[in-house]
């Protein structure tokens, strides 16, 4: 096996001290220009790479961060990794991954799992009745940078789409397409963990500034994916055979709908039209194509790391959340 070449080798090879080598890998000053020229040609030639573990223990950066998702299985967080790796390896760190299913002990364990490991700071999505928790692993040192629920306290900021102001778009862009009775595919677990979740309010906000009543019975609850989305249509074709549209929670839950609508024999949109809500790449090659509020992506990953980046480099503290507008995609399910 090759020896592994060190940051000694580099200096005999070029007749300068470790120290000197040193500066020039971590991109400090303290040497000529001809000087620094020698060092990274021997560093080419000889194949020399930096211990990371070792340079973290002396400046207590691993050049490292993490996102934290709810589900792997939801193209959407995939969408928001690339955004999140780019902007992240522009700031010269690598981003690890990592999944909760929502799921608070997981979080707990994903969480002390990244600490171990040295991580300078978290993206995360909360998993519900976290809070508590986060504000203690902040407040230790961690900075962690909340997606889609702005939770407040040291150490810790937020980056949140505007998803009120999706769903009033989209029940707005129905009601003006002379849809009468809407109903609504959502996720059970939303519902359980605010009394008054942010696309439901501004969906029954929006249809009451209508003059639009709002019974329990045109929104059904399901499983944040297609196969919840399935059994919640069903539910709300059940009471309302005559439904005319339908807002979903995301586009899995949308995607449900259409199939169900689309075996129960309706057509769409003639019969009933649909939106979805986060805009994946999928809307696009459905037939029909969906509808959908889009989150922007790049907006969200570049937002949360320069902010992580900040509270890292410059123990920055956020005054109050960052909102980022989304808006409405109409295709041909509406």
């Amino acid at each position: 096996m090759a020896r592994v070449v060190t940051l000694d080798d580099v200096a005999a090879r070029v007749g300068v001290s470790a120290r000197t080598v040193s500066r020039v890998v971590n991109g400090q000053g303290g040497c000529t220009d001809e000087t620094r020229e020698r060092i990274v040609a021997a560093i080419a030639e000889l194949g020399y790479r930096p211990n990371m573990l070792a340079r973290g223990l002396i400046t207590r950066r691993s050049d490292t961060v993490a996102l934290v998702v709810a589900e792997m299985s939801d193209p959407y967080f995939i969408e928001l990794a690339e955004s999140v790796e780019r902007a992240a390896r522009a700031r010269r760190r690598t981003m690890f991954l990592a999944s909760t299913g929502n799921d608070a002990d997981q979080q707990r364990s994903v969480m002390d799992t990244l600490v171990s490991h040295g991580v300078d700071g978290v993206i995360l999505f909360p998993a519900a009745n976290t809070n508590a928790a986060l504000r203690s692993m902040a407040a230790s040192g961690l900075p962690i940078v909340t997606m889609d629920v702005a939770v407040e306290g040291t150490n810790i900021g937020s980056v949140v789409s505007n998803l009120a102001d999706g769903a009033r778009q989209a029940v707005e862009h129905l009601l003006a397409q002379g849809r009468r009775r809407i109903g609504m595919v959502t996720d059970t677990r939303a519902h359980e963990q605010h009394p008054n979740p942010r696309r439901e309010g501004a969906f029954r906000a929006t249809l009451r500034a209508a003059g639009h009543s709002t019974p329990d019975s045109l929104i059904a609850r399901g499983t944040n994916n297609i196969e919840g989305g399935v059994a919640a249509t069903l539910d709300l074709l059940a009471h309302h055979p005559d439904l005319d549209a339908i807002f979903a929670y995301n586009d899995l839950m949308a995607i449900g709908a259409l199939r169900t609508l689309q075996q129960s024999g309706r057509k769409v949109p003639d019969d009933v039209a649909v939106v979805g809500f986060d805009d994946i790449e999928l809307c696009r090659v459905l037939t029909p194509q969906l509808s959908s509020v889009r989150l922007d992506r790049d907006q969200l990953g570049q937002r949360a790391v320069e902010l992580l980046h900040r509270m890292i480099d410059e123990r920055f503290q956020q005054d109050e959340p960052d909102v980022v507008d989304v808006t409405l995609i109409p295709r041909e399910s509406s």
